[in-house]
């Protein structure tokens, strides 16, 4: 029963992302999230996976599919598809891997190119006659794709290989870092997937397992810092605290040990189901939102997030449309990045399980935009399947806005919103891409694709909708 909500939590987790708003005369972003740029040609683009994706006619065994920015932004054309069968990258496909569970981009090797670590999470392999459950694949960026990967080792000595990963600079030696939920692997990375040092350090209690984690310049040193959420699932364990979120602050030492976050009255904060981290009101400082049935908002300080105040946004603040209601998921999915162009980050918060209309988690996206004094609520704007110019009909169960990702594929400072429907076409599962203008999302010019727009067989329980964290 653990590993099973260890895997459950960490599917769910595998959306949140923090993309830094571009500069403006007003503000500096924090800490420069990496560009996912895995051809180098100067332009973000897209990863999704169908982790139960079928291949070579293994069912469940997964793949990654990657869109390429340009300066027309995100398209189709010029698509590739990864998985275990694909000349250089390592393995072979086979039932339920689900190659894809997660992703984590970054630049490891520093050679210029993003890399993307591909979680397997059900992958059975061996390292050194030892039985494992779970590997990490590096995809190496290269001019034309990837072409060529490396199976990370293994760290720790479970069996099983929890999947929640960061990447960030986290000792800010300009080399992009890995983090695993009890050590720390520090760039750059050699071919061999081997790094260049290791610290040692638990983010969490030792039988609790991470459901969700953030990266993001929060102190505005320049450092990466860390935030994770914890999911206490062993009452009996003397180190016993209930769900939680942990800071762990990034410093030339690298990170430091965790600190649990708590309000001015010593309560633990509301841990959601999400986390995210951005810079919403141009201080330079990333801040931290979770998300789960409404956005909790804690500023950076100087010394980590500030817990005296928190903003709590749902569908029942003034400027957001809707109505909050029970079983609703609003910010269960988060993604932040500047949408609209003006120096403020804005939050991408997924409620895929919304009723639309009589459609029962039908799903929808929100874009809540920052500025000065952080989101309010204010020019909130909400996205369905029945939303004019938005391809497709809102159906029962389509969990559209369940993934939600910010790529600027054209790289003209605004990000544009990706948005997954995993239960699509009764759990084949589709993406969405949409515009931006100077006024923030749009529906006008918005596409979708599904497996059989990347060349792949359509199978039920296939998901596709897996973005990198």
């Amino acid at each position: 029963m653990r590993r099973t909500l260890v895997v459950a939590l960490a599917l769910l987790s595998a959306t949140a992302t923090a993309v830094a708003p571009a500069p403006a005369a007003h503000a500096a972003p924090a800490t420069i999230r990496v560009r996912e740029d895995f051809n180098g040609d100067g332009y973000a683009d897209l990863a999704v996976a169908a982790s139960s994706g079928t291949v070579s006619g293994k069912t469940g065994a997964g793949y990654v599919a990657v869109l390429y920015g340009s300066a027309s932004g995100l398209g189709t054309r010029g698509k590739q598809v990864y998985s275990q069968a694909s000349a250089g990258v390592p393995g072979s496909p086979e039932v339920n891997d689900h190659f894809g569970s997660r992703l984590d981009a970054a630049d490891l090797d520093g050679d210029g190119f993003t890399d993307l670590v591909v979680t397997a999470d059900s992958e059975n392999w061996t390292q050194d006659g030892v039985a494992l459950e779970g590997s990490r694949t590096v995809l190496w960026g290269a001019p034309g794709g990837f072409v060529s990967g490396t199976v990370l080792r293994a760290a720790g000595s479970d069996a099983y290989r929890e999947s929640v990963s960061a990447t960030g600079d986290f000792n800010g030696d300009g080399h992009q870092d890995l983090v695993r939920p009890d050590r720390v692997e520090y760039g750059p990375f050699g071919r061999d997937g081997r790094a260049a040092s290791t610290q040692l350090i638990k983010v969490a209690g030792s039988y609790d397992p991470l459901y969700a984690a953030a990266a993001g310049d929060v102190d505005g040193d320049g450092i990466t810092d860390l935030v994770v959420g914890v999911s206490a699932i062993a009452p009996d364990d003397e180190e016993y605290t209930p769900s939680h979120l942990n800071y762990l602050r990034g410093s030339r030492d690298g990170l430091l040990p965790p600190i649990t976050l708590k309000d001015g009255k010593g309560r633990l904060l509301a841990p959601g189901t999400q986390v995210g981290l951005g810079d919403l009101n141009g201080d330079r400082r990333a801040d931290l939102v979770v998300g789960g049935t409404s956005l909790h908002i804690n500023y950076g300080t100087a010394t980590g997030p500030g817990t005296t105040t928190t903003r709590v946004i749902d569908q029942d603040t003034p400027g957001v449309p809707g109505t909050q209601e029970e079983g609703d998921s609003f910010g269960s999915a988060l993604s932040i990045g500047d949408v609209d162009g003006d120096g403020y980050g804005d939050v991408l918060a997924g409620n895929g399980q919304e009723a639309v209309g009589k459609q029962a988690w039908a799903g929808t996206f929100a874009v809540v935009p920052g500025g000065p004094k952080g989101p309010t609520g204010a020019g909130t704007k909400v996205f369905s399947q029945n939303t004019a110019n938005v391809p497709g009909t809102a159906e029962s169960v389509d969990l559209f806005g369940r993934g939600v990702h910010l790529v600027d594929g054209d790289s003209n400072g605004r990000a544009e919103p990706v948005v997954a429907a995993p239960g699509e076409n009764h759990g084949v599962g589709a993406v969405w891409v949409f515009r931006t203008t100077s006024s923030g999302a749009t529906a006008a010019g918005s596409f979708s694709f599904g497996p059989a727009t990347l060349g792949m067989v359509a199978n039920v329980g296939d998901s596709l909708g897996q973005f990198p964290s």
